[in-house]
């Protein structure tokens, strides 16, 4: 396995030799103009990411520029010479960091984003899946003899049904499949957006390095960050002894065994929630939906060039997010949809809560998908909870979870989580019926 900080240097000198400094990647940036850089002059931003990439600094406005990128993509795909810009400036923002932050800070920011993270999503699917469920996901990947494994990153834990959603169609198909992830499975998102390579390679490259160690033929990617990550660090790295496909994608490569499955679904109409940035997910969600016996696909125009996905990076800038969310079920609403079809489990987060002021049901494809295929049972209860209402049904769920997990809460843990869930950026109802419902469940 080559070292990382060899890799990454080879990635950035084929960037800069090939870069004809046309300024087509600046022009389009979704985030430039939102944190007021002038983009004028584009070809001084890319000169400017030219000497940043070189050591760090002196790239003067160029450094702005690359630590406004939300990793949405468009610079990639309008780029003539066919670089992935958005690695090149993932890299040059490495270097930045490394230049302009002094070691300690940068280990003391990933860590508090992680150990925050892993929290919150240890909190979230202890309340949601049965202990035996959560410990098969945690167990060590080396450890698995599946032909496929379906990797779910962290993040989705926070909204359990989708990963049993996941489990339910592979299981249709006849998948030799098991299904891995949580933050010891961790892509290492954190520490490398702090500039944090050894503390990277001993969690994301680790995971990598763990899926070959299983054996699989395939791996099957669900978070958008663990894909980007792992397609433009690990990939580049060193050819994988296993493929490695968006879950979406892989499920279209078996439409016709799908279709087979299908059963009568009700005339309904809906728009999807769309991101372009990873590469296959936008068009495979869009075929699958197209494929759902009596479902209409409504196209809607949306803010779909902004970000990968909904949260993250993307999340600070607040208005802009807002606004997307918003136009979203505003639209969704106007052209009398019955759904509003998430991709991403971030996205799901941010628009679940929708179903409070608006007269539509918000689901993720897989709940769809999960449907067609006459298994769609599985409770969301993340959007019990943002929607505000009724959580008898939840809490009764997350008593024996919690029980089930061996996980004790406080009511201070219900109040601090009840103020991460409701401040995320997008729509929601009261926070009120969340805390105060589970409440009850804290030790007194």
């Amino acid at each position: 396995m080559p070292e990382l900080a060899a890799t990454l240097d080879a990635l950035a000198e084929d960037a800069t030799s090939r870069c004809t400094v046309c300024g087509r990647c600046a022009e389009v940036c979704p985030t430039a103009r939102e944190v007021g850089i002038d983009t004028s002059d584009p070809q001084h931003l890319v000169r400017g990411l030219i000497a940043l990439t070189a050591d760090g600094a002196g790239g003067g406005e160029a450094a702005r520029w690359v630590a406004a990128c939300d990793s949405s993509g468009q610079c990639s795909a309008v780029c003539p010479e066919q670089i992935n810009v958005r690695q090149w400036v993932s890299i040059a923002r490495l270097r930045a960091q490394e230049a302009t932050r002094d070691e300690q800070s940068r280990k003391q920011e990933h860590a508090r984003r992680f150990r925050s993270m892993s929290h919150a999503v240890r909190l979230l699917a202890s309340m949601q899946m049965p202990s035996d469920a959560l410990t098969r996901i945690l167990a060590p990947a080396e450890r698995r003899q599946a032909e496929v494994l379906f990797y779910t990153g962290c993040n989705v834990l926070k909204t359990s049904h989708i990963v049993f959603n996941v489990m339910d169609v592979l299981e249709a198909l006849g998948v030799d499949f098991d299904v891995v992830g949580g933050p010891s499975h961790c892509c290492g998102v954190y520490q490398f957006q702090a500039g944090d390579t050894d503390a990277y390679d001993k969690i994301g490259g680790r995971t990598f390095r763990r899926f070959g160690q299983s054996g699989a033929s395939k791996v099957l990617t669900w978070c958008p960050t663990c894909t980007k990550n792992f397609n433009e660090i690990e990939v580049d790295r060193a050819p994988p002894s296993f493929g490695l496909d968006h879950v979406s994608v892989f499920l279209v490569s078996r439409l016709d065994e799908l279709r087979a499955q299908f059963v009568d679904q009700p005339p309904r109409r809906a728009v999807i929630h769309e991101h372009q940035g990873i590469t296959g997910t936008r068009e495979s969600v869009r075929v699958l939906m197209d494929a759902i016996p009596n479902l209409t696909v409504v196209d809607l125009p949306q803010d779909s060039g902004f970000s990968y996905a909904c949260g993250g990076v993307a999340a600070r800038y607040v208005e802009r997010e807002r606004d997307i969310h918003r136009n979203m079920a505003e639209g969704a609403a106007a052209v009398g949809a019955d759904l509003l079809i998430t991709t991403y489990h971030s996205c799901h987060r941010a628009l679940a809560g929708a179903e409070a002021s608006y007269p539509f049901r918000v689901a993720n494809f897989t709940d769809v998908l999960a449907e067609a295929l006459g298994r769609g049972q599985r409770t969301d209860f993340y959007k019990l909870y943002k929607s505000g209402g009724e959580m008898s049904e939840a809490v009764d769920a997350a008593r024996r979870h919690l029980e089930s997990n061996g996980v004790r809460v406080s009511e201070d843990t219900i109040a601090a989580l009840t103020d991460e869930m409701f401040a995320e950026t997008g729509l929601a109802g009261s926070p009120h019926p969340f805390r105060e419902a589970f409440a009850k469940l804290a030790e007194k």
